[in-house]
């Protein structure tokens, strides 16, 4: 081999080696760039969610003048916002690692069938099992399979009741009447509060502030609706609804339970709202006179 054919093959294998260098850079980690899952769909454009899955049963969101409703398959109710936004934010989320679906055994992975299904419009997200290193869920968004941080499983795999609204008034107007156990609030033209039994010592603010201690009431969670003995019941009466909302009392300690048979539900309040939503506020203290210094 002539001396020329060496030299030539020489700097052939040194522009190979110098390909290399730039393309793998060895001793460096490469650094993996997060591709969206999911393109073209905003949350705004979103008007409905399906949750398909074998346990518990699929769970049906519909958008409506700007709140969301779950269909329990007897009726329409008010959906908590924050849980479907939760929901929503899969439409952002990110994967460093993806792959084309075809050249995976999608068997293996948990998605044929999948365990879970989320469509948003006619859009599908199919959730997998996770992978064992880093604990991350297989998801296949058309022709895809991502792997993305597991956040989302606890969402698509809760109870309908989970996704219930939790404010005890919400879709309603400004209450009316407001019957409790051992006392009556009802609004009289003025428009001013009156109490039944009768107490003069008790202030219109104080009568006001109840009203709205139950306008503003909310729950720290809501269960499912088991047939709980009651003996007492609130009923409210609000503008714009023909029927009132009947609670019934399930417990006041050491958990304030209050029960809505007709949706299915218990609402589970903190223990300090007990004396805000049953008693009335009482006169604020007479301030001290201040004392003289001897």
């Amino acid at each position: 081999m002539s001396t020329r054919t060496l030299l030539n093959l020489g700097l052939a294998v040194l522009a190979l080696a110098l390909v290399l260098v730039v393309i793998y850079r060895p001793g460096l980690e490469l650094e993996a760039i997060p591709q969206a899952i999911i393109k073209g769909l905003a949350p705004d454009e979103v008007v409905s969610i399906t949750v398909i899955r074998e346990i518990p049963e699929q769970l049906t969101f519909t958008r409506k003048a700007e709140r969301w409703y779950l269909f329990t398959g007897e009726r329409e109710l008010p959906a908590a916002e924050f849980q479907l936004n939760a929901l929503l934010r899969l439409l952002q989320a990110t994967a460093e690692n993806h792959y084309p679906a075809a050249s995976l055994d999608r068997g293996q992975l948990g998605l044929e069938p999948p365990q879970a299904t989320l469509r948003f419009n006619d859009l599908e997200v199919r959730f997998g099992s996770t992978e064992a290193l880093g604990q991350r869920r297989y998801v296949q968004v058309n022709d895809t399979v991502y792997l993305i941080n597991d956040q989302y499983q606890h969402l698509i795999t809760s109870e309908p009741y989970h996704f219930i609204a939790r404010k005890l008034l919400v879709d309603r107007g400004a209450i009316t009447r407001l019957e409790l156990p051992g006392m009556t609030l009802s609004q009289s033209e003025d428009p001013h509060w009156q109490l039944d039994p009768v107490d003069d010592v008790v202030s219109a603010d104080a009568l006001q502030q109840l009203i709205d201690n139950w306008k503003n009431a909310s729950a720290l969670y809501v269960s499912r609706y088991d047939d709980a003995e009651a003996t007492e019941r609130v009923t409210i009466h609000t503008t714009g609804q023909p029927e009132p909302l009947v609670l019934q009392v399930v417990s006041h300690a050491p958990e304030l339970i209050l029960a809505r048979p007709d949706w299915g539900i218990k609402y589970h309040l903190t223990t300090g709202l007990e004396g805000s939503l049953f008693a009335l506020p009482g006169p604020d203290p007479e301030p001290q006179a201040p004392q003289s210094v001897q």
